[in-house]
Formats: C-alpha cells, sequence, structure tokens
C-alpha cells in the first residue's frame, strides 16, 4: 500500500503541486522555509483530515485562499482509491473517499496509516501522558477492529457523568448506571492497550538494542489511570467529592500513562538526550513493524528533518529498517547530498524533489 499521487492546493506556502511518488523513498530537499514540512503536512492532512502543526486552521490555509485541499491517489493490491480533504477557514470540512463522502477523520486514518516522526515526536518519551496514549491508541486502533467504538462509547459516558458532576445535585440511580458502564468500557479498554504493548515490547526491545546496545533492556510499566489494586469502582465512589468540587472525572483511561523505563529507572533520568531520541525513534519504527505483522500492511513515515535529529549512524540504520520493512518513506533535510548518502545502495525506487519557495520539482539522477 502507498500513495501514488499528490495534489496540494492553498496550503501554507505551497503553490499548487501536483506530484507522482515513489512506492518506496520520497525524498525532499530545500533551505528551511521553503516548504518542505508542509508537505508532509499535507500528506498528514489525508490520512488525519488534520494538521500537526497546529490546531489552528487559518494558519495552514493560505493567507490568499479560503480553503486548503489535499488529493491522494492510494495504491493497494492494483486498486487505486482516491481519497480528498477540504479545509475552510469557518472550520467546515470535507472528506471524501473513492468518491464517498465521509464524516469521521478515522475512516482516513483506516485507509492511509500514517507514522509521524519529528521533533515533537520525541515528546513520546519526555512530553506528558497525552502523547504516549496517543502513541498506545494509535497501534490499539489500527490493529483491532472494534477498538474505535470502544473508545467513542467511553467518551460517551465519560462526557455523560462530566456533565453529572457540574449539576448542584446528583442523580445517584442515574450516577451509578453511567459509573457500572464507565468501569466496564474502562477495562476494556485498558485490557486492550495492555494486550498490544505485550505484542510491542518485544519489537522494541529488538529494535532498540540495534541501534543502541545500551537500550536494549527498556521495558514498559502502564498506569491504567487508576489504582489497580483498588478497583476503578472504589476509586470512583472514593473521589468523588473531589469529581464534585472540579467538576471532572480524575480517573480512567483518559488518565492513564506508559512509564517507560530502563532496570526499573525511567528512561528520562539516565538517558541523554540523543538515547531518548534513538529510543523514541525506536518504539515508533517497532510500531510499523507490528501494523505488518498484524495486518499485512504497510503504513506512510513522513520524517521531518531526519538529519537533524539523529547522527549519521542512526540515521542510517533507521533507514535501513524502514527499508526492510517495505514502508513507503517521505522524508526532509536541508542538504540534498545527506539524504542520498542515507539511501545509497538501499533502494531501487527513489525519487528526489526540491523545493524552493513553495514550488516542488522533481530532479532526476541521483548523482
Amino acid at each position: 500500500m502507498y500513495l501514488k499521487q499528490l495534489h496540494v492546493h492553498g496550503l501554507r506556502n505551497l503553490k499548487h503541486i501536483q506530484l507522482s511518488l515513489s512506492p518506496q523513498v520520497n525524498l525532499f530537499h530545500g533551505p528551511n522555509g521553503s516548504g518542505k514540512t508542509s508537505l508532509l503536512e499535507a500528506i498528514f492532512l489525508l490520512g488525519r483530515g488534520r494538521s500537526f502543526r497546529s490546531r489552528v486552521l487559518n494558519t495552514v490555509i493560505n493567507t490568499q485562499e479560503q480553503v486548503c485541499t489535499a488529493y491522494g491517489l492510494r495504491e493497494s493490491a492494483g486498486i487505486s482509491t482516491p481519497i480528498g480533504v477540504s479545509r475552510g477557514r469557518q472550520g467546515d470540512f470535507l472528506f471524501k473517499i473513492n468518491g464517498q463522502q465521509i464524516a469521521a477523520a478515522s475512516a482516513l486514518a483506516e485507509t492511509l496509516p500514517l507514522l509521524l516522526l519529528n521533533a515533537e515526536g520525541f515528546d513520546l518519551i519526555g512530553g506528558g501522558p497525552q502523547y504516549r496514549r496517543r502513541f498506545i491508541d494509535w497501534g490499539v486502533f489500527h490493529v483491532e477492529h472494534n477498538y474505535k467504538q470502544l473508545v467513542r462509547r467511553y467518551q460517551r459516558v465519560l462526557k455523560q457523568r462530566n456533565s453529572l458532576m457540574r449539576h448542584d445535585r446528583i442523580d445517584e440511580q442515574m450516577l451509578a448506571v453511567w459509573d457500572t458502564e464507565f468501569v466496564d468500557l474502562a477495562q476494556q479498554i485498558n485490557t486492550s492497550r495492555n494486550a498490544y504493548l505485550n505484542d510491542l515490547l518485544p519489537i522494541v526491545k529488538q529494535v532498540a538494542c540495534e541501534l543502541s546496545k545500551d537500550l536494549g533492556d527498556v521495558d514498559f510499566a502502564v498506569h491504567p489511570g487508576w489504582d489497580e489494586a483498588v478497583g476503578l469502582a472504589e476509586v470512583l465512589h472514593r473521589d468523588r467529592p473531589r469529581d464534585r468540587l472540579l467538576k471532572t472525572t480524575h480517573h480512567g483511561p483518559h488518565r492513564a500513562d506508559l512509564r517507560i523505563r530502563i532496570k526499573k529507572q525511567n528512561v528520562s533520568d539516565i538517558l541523554s538526550r540523543g538515547q531518548l531520541k534513538v529510543l523514541a525513534t525506536a518504539m515508533q519504527v517497532a510500531q510499523g513493524y507490528l501494523f505488518y505483522n498484524k495486518t499485512g500492511r504497510s503504513g506512510l513515515y513522513l520524517i521531518d528533518d531526519l538529519p537533524a535529529e539523529l547522527d549519521i549512524k542512526h540515521r542510517q540504520q533507521v533507514c535501513e529498517k524502514l527499508s526492510a520493512l517495505g514502508a513507503q518513506i517521505f522524508v526532509t533535510g536541508v542538504e540534498r547530498r545527506d539524504l542520498l548518502d542515507l539511501w545509497s545502495g538501499s533502494t531501487s525506487d527513489l525519487r528526489l524533489f526540491h523545493v524552493e519557495q513553495g514550488s516542488v520539482r522533481e530532479e532526476h539522477g541521483t548523482e
């Protein structure tokens, strides 16, 4: 599975872009501010319906346009599927897959699974729990078919419970009903997350060890979002005064976290910044391997400014592993030679593009 064509209009400083892409490696080079990251942003828009750089749509849309659009042609098993996304300044959107309008961005994610490696991606280890929950949920979403519906039901119940917490008087009978469903859904989510992490951890260990032997002892400790020794039902009951005071639910999968450790110590306390980058990269590469093992499909990797994030040795190792995976890869960098050196001899299907002032031109030949 890969993205065969990409058309972009009205997104940041990019001119009207029409590209034919390699199913393997696509390299984009050019000076800072030329539009390289915006190209990755357009692909991300196709797969998620939103930007990875900003939640404010007006900053994504070109100042001279009212909407930005991205269109792509996905190729899978000899079948071409058109995907189109349009976002407007007033928050309006239009998502289409194979000519059919869809209402939820989750359908885009199922059609075009993406993994993003950029500077913010290293928040996976050093950032807040939300980054690690997002990491886990990406994996479970793509390998467990009912997980999307499970999370939607949980979010609906959480919203209802939080609404009750804002009432001056609480209907205890109604709260008991919502709490029962809340606990059941929370436990199902926790079970799914743990099962996924149990499958992922051996692959993370292998990839991390291959990138750096010091990282081979990495381990995961999952905090589900409540004290499992007490049980979620009892925790909710005990913490009800606090929930009512602050008008929100303080325990549940929405407060879960993944503790990443080596020899029972938090990696943030014992690893250098460079080692943390390598480990975060290993975790995301491992996700691609598990996704392939579970589904037989390869996701797309968007890698923004790889030469700036990892040293040359680790850059080459990451490229070798991604090439072995057979995933379609999009990589940006300032220097043409730096990018080409990473992929020398690793693939026969490489396309190189020069980006400057919002225009993109394919360069033929790698010398």
